[in-house]
């Protein structure tokens, strides 16, 4: 899917934004386009675009006449490597190293190439290459649902390690799933039910 820019932000993400609150029609998505950015998208042309979203999977629509609806797909939340991708973002130094490493550990094997793209890394360099029969032998033990993975890819062991970034990550994945607040120093601080 070919993404056009908004002032040099995606327009995938102008709609993903827009929609983070509730579902809106292609006219309550245009109108806020149209309003925020004076988009000069036309309005069959943004039609196209939500239902390349939808077949991708990152929106969802409903029939809801006379209009269709589209909302996030949030698939029972973000899948981890977004959520990876997202709080790793700002890593400066060694990034792809870092996710590989968060990865590794959360998932106790070798990581393949397509899982380190879906986590935004393109290419690592200071990593250990697993063989193509090494390779064959962990996908006949493991299922991954959110990415497709094959003996052909490439997959890789860290050489680098960062424990207290996997800690940190791991902590943000519980706090944000379970919903409660941690203190400056990591402790909790208020329970939500």
């Amino acid at each position: 899917m070919e993404d056009q820019e908004l002032h040099g932000i995606p327009l995938k993400d102008h709609i993903l934004e827009i929609l983070r609150g509730d579902g809106k029609s292609i006219s309550g998505i245009y109108k806020e386009l149209k309003n925020t950015d004076n988009a000069k998208i036309h309005r069959l042309e943004l039609t196209g675009y939500l239902k390349a979203m939808t077949d991708f999977g990152l929106l969802k629509e409903k029939y809801v006449k006379p209009s269709k609806i589209y909302y996030l797909n949030k698939k029972d939340g973000e899948t981890i490597y977004d959520f990876i991708k997202e709080k790793l973002q700002n890593e400066e130094d060694h990034r792809a190293e870092k996710t590989l490493y968060v990865l590794y550990k959360i998932f106790e094997r070798p990581i393949f190439s397509a899982e380190l793209e879906k986590a935004g890394v393109i290419s690592i360099s200071n990593a250990k290459r697993i063989d193509k029969k090494e390779r064959k032998r962990i996908l006949e033990k493991i299922e991954n649902k959110d990415v497709r993975l094959t003996p052909e890819m490439e997959a890789f062991i860290p050489q680098e390690q960062y424990p207290d970034l996997a800690i940190k990550v791991l902590s943000d994945i519980i706090s944000e799933k379970f919903k409660f607040k941690k203190g400056s120093n990591g402790v909790q601080k208020k329970l939500e039910l």
